[in-house]
């Protein structure tokens, strides 16, 4: 195995214990606790992240990654309700594999400012979404025209942490909690279904 790929793997189990420690309410972790969980070196794991908070970034990235690479691999279906109604249980069912780790991982700064700030991860979100919304505006289908608003509007409902708290301690299944969200978008955004 070569240098570039062990880094790789190292990263990947790095951020593999992190969501391990999150999901055991271990939010205070520190990098050599991370390093043991990861089983990896302690300056191996320095190299990768010079704080806990930015291995939780990078924790927090990698979710919203596959998040997108979930949505982009959805079928693009000429229907704009359909495809929304897709993305959104797509959604329910990406978060509910990140688990309760995810709660714990928030950057201190708004969408919008990420956004404008040109965080790769917050761009490539915004114009994923947007262009859902963008095809249900151009069918008539809803009456929010502010793209951005919208997008912000979605992501709110969608938190990880409602999703946690509708699915664990609600005991809601995926399919009600992808309902009740998609239809609270849908009510707030005026998107007819």
């Amino acid at each position: 195995m070569n240098t570039r790929s062990d880094a790789q793997r190292s990263r990947v189990l790095l951020v593999d214990a992190v969501q391990s420690l999150l999901h055991a309410g271990r939010v205070g972790f520190s990098i050599p606790e991370l390093a043991a969980e990861a089983g990896v070196g302690v300056a191996t794991a320095y190299r990768h992240f010079a704080t806990p908070q930015d291995a939780m970034q990078a924790f927090h990235r990698r979710a919203i990654e596959q998040l997108l690479e979930a949505l982009t691999a959805l079928d693009p279906d000429p229907d704009p309700v359909r495809r929304f109604h897709d993305c959104c249980t797509t959604w329910i069912e990406q978060a509910m594999q990140w688990g309760p780790a995810v709660r714990y991982v928030r950057s201190s700064k708004g969408f919008i400012e990420r956004l404008s700030a040109g965080d790769e991860s917050i761009v490539a979100m915004h114009d994923t979404l947007a262009a859902i919304l963008e095809s249900l505006s151009r069918a008539g289908k809803t009456t929010e025209y502010d793209l951005t608003y919208a997008v912000l509007l979605w992501i709110t409902i969608f938190d990880e942490r409602v999703i946690y708290d509708l699915t664990e301690h609600r005991s809601w299944t995926p399919t009600q909690v992808a309902d009740h969200l998609t239809r609270a978008v849908a009510g707030a955004l005026g998107i007819t279904v």
